[in-house]
């Protein structure tokens, strides 16, 4: 899509490209370029701005030397994409700590919107399930437009915290999108009537080193890893979808009384063993009949064996037309705990179709860590995540 005709002078202040100044094309429609980012951002808006002319395909371009990408969404209303302007990637999220989180408050603090358009709040059924005494372990933060039409869940690694997944999730500031970012210290509560009320919690790690979603190693004697299909990981890990899977249905259970979402316009994201949860959380998602996901982001892990967990309901046919959640594998070309062969192998365990794997080079068993990785995991969300056209009702009422 880059433009044939070589961009020698800056669109908005007209500095020659040379040795020391190279000027940049315009991400998105490549016609027109730029010395600077502030010249970009000036040009922008405004009677006359580039923006009223630049005109691109349904999926981001990015200059691979540039920081800057530019996002479309698919408006829920039209079977069309619309831009929404410049999207920063972001600078080596493996390096977000603890501190780079906050203060990790429940709702997000700072500039309130001038128009807080559909922002919704957790439904009921899902506060409860999480429990009051369980709000220091998850945090649910709005989009930063006030449009909650779409969700993005986080699930950290062994022994990590959901800080720095909230802090993630702030920083990539996906439009029209509301986030919520989970600690496996969570003990979530049962609103069955069979087990009303009762709590449970996913495995704590020996010595204080934190908690995880399901045993991967035994913890317990020889600290060495379990097979993958070892009773005690396949148990733990069915013992955590049942745990997960009634919030999952709060949050897109489209007969609640409050606003909730649908299933595609809500999106997990998981790294290493959150990762095999979120994947193995569509298999189960897929497998109760359920509407697929808007889409997955597993990061160093997914699905590692064949069989699938039991049914949640009891009521799976295997004769039901099964709908698969997309998916996207970020590997590492250099990762010796999930390698390349596993990620194929995840591949061919879910749906050959509805998986993409992306490898990265030079990569260890790490986060996203790189430009490359980020512009993958954009573009994956650019062609699933749903815009709604708040102007238009606006005019309606």
């Amino acid at each position: 899509m880059a433009s044939a005709v070589a961009i020698t002078h800056c669109h908005r202040c007209g500095t020659e490209s040379s040795s020391t100044r190279r000027i940049r094309a315009c991400a998105r429609c490549f016609s027109v370029g730029y010395c600077s980012k502030s010249c970009q951002r000036a040009d922008w808006s405004g009677r006359g701005g580039h923006k009223s002319i630049c005109r691109a395909g349904p999926v981001f371009c990015a200059d691979p030397h540039d920081a800057a990408v530019r996002l479309e969404v698919k408006r829920s209303d039209l079977d069309e994409w619309e831009d929404v302007g410049p999207v920063s990637l972001v600078d080596d999220a493996a390096n977000l700590t603890l501190d780079s989180a906050g203060s990790g408050g429940h709702h997000r603090t700072g500039t309130t919107p001038p128009r807080v358009y559909a922002a919704r709040k957790l439904p009921k059924n899902a506060k409860r399930i999480m429990g009051k005494e369980s709000s220091q372990n998850y945090i649910y933060q709005h989009s930063p437009d006030g449009v909650d039409e779409n969700l993005l869940i986080f699930f950290h690694g062994a022994g990590d915290s959901h800080l720095p997944f909230d802090a993630l999730g702030r920083r990539m500031a996906l439009p029209q999108t509301a986030t919520l970012s989970i600690s496996a210290s969570i003990s979530l509560r049962s609103i069955g009537e069979s087990n009303l009320g009762k709590s449970s919690t996913f495995v704590e790690l020996p010595f204080g080193l934190g908690h995880t979603w399901f045993e991967e190693m035994d913890y317990e004697c020889s600290g060495e890893t379990l097979p993958t299909d070892h009773p005690r990981r396949s148990k733990s890990m069915n013992r955590a979808l049942e745990m997960l899977y009634p919030l999952l249905c709060s949050l897109t259970d489209q007969g609640a009384p409050e606003p909730t979402w649908i299933p595609e316009r809500v999106f997990l994201l998981g790294f290493s063993a959150g990762a095999c949860l979120a994947m193995e959380m569509c298999r189960m998602w897929m497998d109760e009949g359920k509407m697929p996901l808007g889409g997955a982001i597993c990061i160093a892990g997914g699905i590692q064996t064949k069989e699938a967990v039991s049914s949640v309901s009891g009521l799976t046919d295997s004769k039901q037309q099964k709908q698969p959640t997309d998916v996207l594998i970020i590997a590492g070309g250099d990762d010796s705990i999930y390698p390349t062969k596993a990620a194929k192998m995840s591949k061919q365990l879910y749906h050959q179709s509805k998986v993409q794997i992306h490898v990265q080079k030079g990569k260890g068993h790490s986060m996203l860590g790189s430009k490359d990785e980020m512009q993958v995991v954009m573009e994956f969300l650019s062609k699933r995540l749903v815009r709604r056209l708040v102007s238009m009702e606006g005019r309606s009422r």
